[in-house]
């Protein structure tokens, strides 16, 4: 074979190796590909981090910060409809499941939780149809342990995170079971008796109970010796919150105002006035709108005389009743 045939053979050979199909760069080295996912999350100073963005339906962007302290962690996203994922490694496109925190965002800011320090990986998909432009930012805090529980003795206003403190009343004494029966805790924490729930009282803490027999005592020598701050030895009653139904109805009427051609009785429940002073003594024996009326007390001037030829007046038995708060 001739010096030229050789030479044309060996570049033919050499174009084959270098141009193979497979390959893009000469020398068939791959190119880079494209970061996707989590792989492509941008890591920012989250001091002062806050943008404006748009996400078209289904889909998602990622975001990473880099914490140097444990922190109370809130995010703060102006729509709803966006579903946020933490992740505390990035393997694969799709992060490391399961996240540390995932959650649906409401429009407002959501208090996340406590995250240590480290690396985290924030993946943000639009969930809702149609493209949503929103306003992103964070918020670190310091925490403060202590009782979140706004009904235990020592629930703590300053704190952000429950440290599993919280002591409440404690509602199974004997007292309580053999003076009020079976108790619940009240809207204020306070323990109540369960017979008073819906009882057609409302029990807005107009009423109280004694906490213990020394209570009850020292309440009678203060009312006794006059003294000016004898409630403090009596528990007043709140029943009237959304978590026991306002009362089960018994507060849905408001103190004060009853319908024309009635009046409260001594224990504020309506009652036709025309019943004061009619030769009736009104001392529970009878019955308005399904309620017991009592006009027999001072304000009423004891039925306005009918409850005195009997002696009749509104004292009731200790201490199962309810007490009034003067």
């Amino acid at each position: 074979m001739n010096k030229l045939l050789m030479f044309l053979f060996s570049f033919m050979m050499l174009f084959t190796f270098s141009c193979d199909s497979d390959d893009n760069i000469v020398g068939g080295v791959d190119p880079e590909p494209d970061l996707v996912g989590c792989e492509a999350t941008q890591f920012y100073d989250w001091n002062d981090f806050q943008f404006e963005s748009s996400l078209d339906a289904g889909a998602t962007t990622w975001l990473g910060f880099d914490l140097t302290e444990t922190t109370l962690f809130t995010i703060n996203l102006n729509q709803a409809g966006f579903h946020c994922a933490i992740f505390e490694d990035c393997a694969g496109e799709l992060g490391a499941p399961p996240p540390l925190y995932s959650f649906q965002t409401n429009g407002n800011g959501v208090e996340v939780g406590i995250v240590t320090e480290g690396m985290y990986y924030l993946e943000i998909t639009n969930t809702r149809p149609g493209r949503l432009d929103f306003n992103f930012s964070i918020s670190l805090a310091d925490i403060v342990y202590g009782c979140l529980n706004d009904d235990a003795i020592n629930y703590d206003e300053t704190a952000n995170v429950d440290d599993g403190s919280c002591v409440f009343n404690d509602c199974n004494t004997d007292w309580y079971s053999e003076n009020y029966g079976d108790m619940i805790l009240d809207c204020d924490g306070n323990c109540a008796p369960v017979s008073w729930v819906g009882d057609t009282w409302c029990d807005d803490g107009a009423y109280a109970i004694y906490p213990s027999e020394e209570a009850y005592y020292n309440y009678q020598d203060c009312l006794y010796n006059g003294g000016n701050d004898c409630n403090q030895y009596i528990v007043p009653i709140n029943l009237m919150c959304e978590e026991l139904n306002w009362d089960e109805g018994d507060c849905e009427a408001i103190p004060g105002e009853c319908p024309e051609g009635q009046i409260e009785d001594c224990n504020d429940i309506c009652a036709p006035e025309s019943w004061l002073g009619d030769g009736f003594c009104d001392d529970g024996s009878y019955e308005y709108n399904g309620n017991q009326i009592f006009f027999n007390c001072e304000e009423f001037n004891n039925d306005n005389g009918d409850c005195d030829v009997m002696g009749r007046t509104t004292k009731r038995p200790y201490p199962n009743n309810k007490l009034k708060i003067d």
